[in-house]
């Protein structure tokens, strides 16, 4: 039985809404991009009744609401989202730039400045100025991580001795003098000791070693439209006011 002709507007009505409906979904896959967020490092990036939070998550999502741009989050250890990161598998938020990093990943511009510092069982009553006023001490770090290009470059000789481990397992180490000091970003350092309840215990024992310039990254030549569209957004007066409302919010 043929259709009428009315029905055969309708069954072409549909079809086109069909096929519209579908190059919509196909179009928002293909735009779609994950973000690859680590965790434990509050108040920049952390999970909060089971979902990753922070400034750095507040900030980037922020940004890209305002620019109309599709994202998953992916939660994931740092070092695992760097990898992922390089091979193209996403887009990893909250990281330093280095010599290294820069020959294999392309970075937006900074949205914040971070301060590293070093913290000791120790309260010194003169603060430490240089990285090689480390000399002969057992330093805890975080697996993968950059201290800024001198730490970095020492941390291979013999200066001092560097030591991966977890944040919290870390301060642990340090309060039972099973390590000599902890460097670590002073804001979220804070966080942690408050956390653990060794605030009176650990102090800052040093100035800001590094400024740290805190950027996205994605693999080498896949999102430069994208940052563009990010680093464009980023200089706009009302978002950097929003960024300043948010980074007041998270260091009250």
């Amino acid at each position: 039985m043929g259709f009428s002709g009315r029905k055969l507007t309708r069954l072409r009505f549909w079809l086109k809404s069909l096929c519209l409906c579908l190059f919509i979904q196909v179009a928002y896959a293909e735009d779609s991009v994950k973000i690859l967020a680590y965790t434990d490092y509050p108040p920049y990036l952390y999970t909060e009744n089971g979902k990753i939070t922070g400034l750095y998550r507040d900030i980037v999502t922020d940004i890209f609401d305002a620019i109309g741009q599709p994202y998953s989050i992916e939660t994931l250890p740092f070092k695992r989202a760097l990898v992922q990161t390089e091979v193209g598998d996403g887009l990893v938020i909250g990281i330093l730039k280095t010599d290294e990093r820069e020959e294999v990943l392309d970075f937006s511009d900074p949205f914040y400045q971070e301060r590293i510092v070093v913290l000791s069982s120790n309260n010194l009553n003169k603060k430490l100025t240089t990285v090689q006023q480390l000399k002969g001490m057992r330093i805890g770090t975080l697996w993968g991580w950059s201290y800024g290009a001198e730490f970095d470059r020492l941390r291979t000789s013999d200066l001092f001795s560097a030591r991966d481990g977890e944040l919290a397992s870390n301060f642990y180490m340090l309060a039972k003098g099973r390590l000599d000091a902890v460097i670590h970003t002073d804001l979220s350092a804070g966080y942690m000791l408050n956390e653990l309840s060794l605030e009176q215990k650990i102090f800052v024992v040093s100035e800001p070693l590094v400024l740290g310039n805190i950027y996205i990254a994605t693999k080498k030549g896949t999102h430069t439209e994208l940052l563009k569209r990010f680093n464009a957004q980023l200089k706009a007066v009302e978002q950097q006011q929003k960024i300043k409302q948010l980074i007041e919010m998270y260091t009250q």
